[in-house]
């Protein structure tokens, strides 16, 4: 029998991540699998919906199978062994303790009998000691995660993209488009909320208190930055921001916005469908939104849906968030994607995240920190270079002291809060000032909280 039937093993690795699955040896493996077959032509005969029913039903064919082949297993090989027969059968061996962990951001496995690696926050990546060793078990964990969604990878269709239940985004391709590999970005157990972003030095409390000024004034954001800048981290935080009471309306490619708010629908595109994101703005617009939000925009499609929303004038407010290095690019890749400079006179802010890469020559250790690098309004100007735009400044980010400050722009910016909220400009930078106070002390054990503390001192 084939020592590598399992379809994975995890090895003694010193330094690796550990998988918390205990190594086998050749004689372990085939009595796995000779479990895991036993365990296959029971549940045709037995219904085995749940962890603890599968659980039962291992220690029963444990036990019967030691007695059959006269093995004689210790508490200890006992417990590791039904132990990997579970992660096997009802999990996702090798990865469930990857994906419980809260610090892993990102699972990759990029081929068979290649290390399962992880991006663990603060640490960067890492080599696991688990690895896949046949195609036909990575194809099958493939289709067992997508199986909630009706989802299934075959040599006819090599390529998914699904959401996992607990939120996680699987990407996965295999023969002719690539060897075999799997990529996981885990949503994370803890939601973060505007006090997350604040100890983090994301954002400094005066640079989020004119943002919720923004939001309360209905003006419409497009949020920039690279990969993993945490661009939909912040989406979400700026929605506690919006009114409990109004209507949300959410299109996305891949669910990820969740927003607090009780009256909201998502509308996810479907490819197999044929309908994509321009059907759902199109359909958003008869259903009465307060606010609209276009997920991630990417295709002349997706810009098409989201300058749609800017102009059709349904919505108080859109929200989108794009992939850029940098403010002007993102206007330029924009208008290259199909949008008219002169639509995109509708958009009031454009804010840019970045994920920044930090090197330490006394430890020699490379870290990353995620910074908002500034805030900017975008401004049609007939000599303007970029698409007959200018990108007035309102907070930029300070390399030297790694905080966001004010910029030419703010005042500017101000008076166009105060203009769309139909106050004094003097009013408006007094709860200015109050906000940022406010924000600066906040202290909260989780977002639901922060989220009712932020409804009640704007809303009462």
């Amino acid at each position: 029998m084939d020592e590598k039937l399992l379809g994975w093993e995890a090895k003694r690795q010193k330094g690796a991540y550990n998988c918390q699955l205990s190594p086998l040896s050749e004689e372990e493996q085939k009595f796995l699998s000779l479990l895991c077959a036993e365990f296959s032509e029971f549940s045709k005969t037995s219904e085995i919906s749940s962890e603890a029913q599968a659980k039962e039903a291992i220690e029963k064919i444990f036990l019967k199978l030691t007695k059959k082949e006269g093995i004689d297993a210790d508490e200890e090989q006992k417990e590791y062994l039904q132990k990997a027969a579970l992660s096997h059968l009802h999990g996702f061996a090798p990865l469930d303790a990857m994906l419980s962990d809260n610090e892993i951001e990102e699972i990759a496995a990029i081929a068979i009998n290649e290390p399962i690696r992880v991006y663990i926050r603060k640490k960067g990546w890492q080599d696991t000691n688990a690895y896949f060793t046949t195609h036909e078990h990575l194809i099958h964990l493939i289709n067992k995660m997508s199986r909630p969604l009706g989802r299934r990878i075959t040599s006819q269709s090599p390529r998914i993209n699904a959401l996992m239940p607990n939120g996680s985004r699987l990407h996965a391709t295999i023969p002719p488009l690539s060897a075999g590999e799997l990529t996981i970005r885990l949503h994370g157990a803890k939601k973060w909320g505007v006090c997350d972003l604040l100890q983090s030095q994301c954002i400094s409390a005066d640079a989020l208190a004119f943002l919720w000024l923004a939001f309360q004034s209905d003006s419409s954001v497009l949020i920039c930055g690279n990969t993993s800048s945490g661009k939909t981290t912040l989406l979400n935080c700026l929605l506690s921001f919006v009114p409990l009471r109004e209507r949300l309306i959410i299109i996305e490619e891949t669910p990820e916005i969740t927003p607090p708010h009780p009256h909201r629908a998502s509308l996810v595109s479907n490819d197999d469908l044929k309908i994509n994101m321009c059907d759902l703005v199109r359909d958003s617009l008869r259903m009465r939104p307060d606010r609209v939000i276009v997920g991630e925009v990417r295709t002349p499609p997706e810009v098409e849906a989201y300058v749609e929303t800017l102009l059709s004038g349904h919505a108080r407010g859109s929200y989108a968030t794009f992939h850029s290095n940098s403010a002007s690019e993102a206007i330029r890749r924009m208008c290259n994607l199909g949008a008219m400079p002169d639509d995109l006179a509708s958009l009031d802010f454009l804010i840019l995240q970045r994920r920044i890469s930090r090197y330490c020559p006394s430890s020699k250790k490379q870290t990353e920190a995620r910074r908002m690098i500034g805030i900017f309004m975008p401004k049609r100007h007939e000599r303007g270079e970029l698409f007959g735009f200018d990108l007035l400044p309102i907070f930029e980010y300070s390399e030297k002291s790694d905080s966001l400050q004010k910029a030419r722009g703010f005042e500017d910016a101000m008076q166009k809060i105060s203009q769309k909220l139909a106050i004094p400009s003097a009013e408006a930078r007094k709860i200015f000032v109050e906000r940022e106070k406010f924000l600066a002390s906040l202290t909260c054990k989780d977002a639901a909280e922060e989220c009712k503390k932020i409804q009640k001192f704007a809303y009462g």
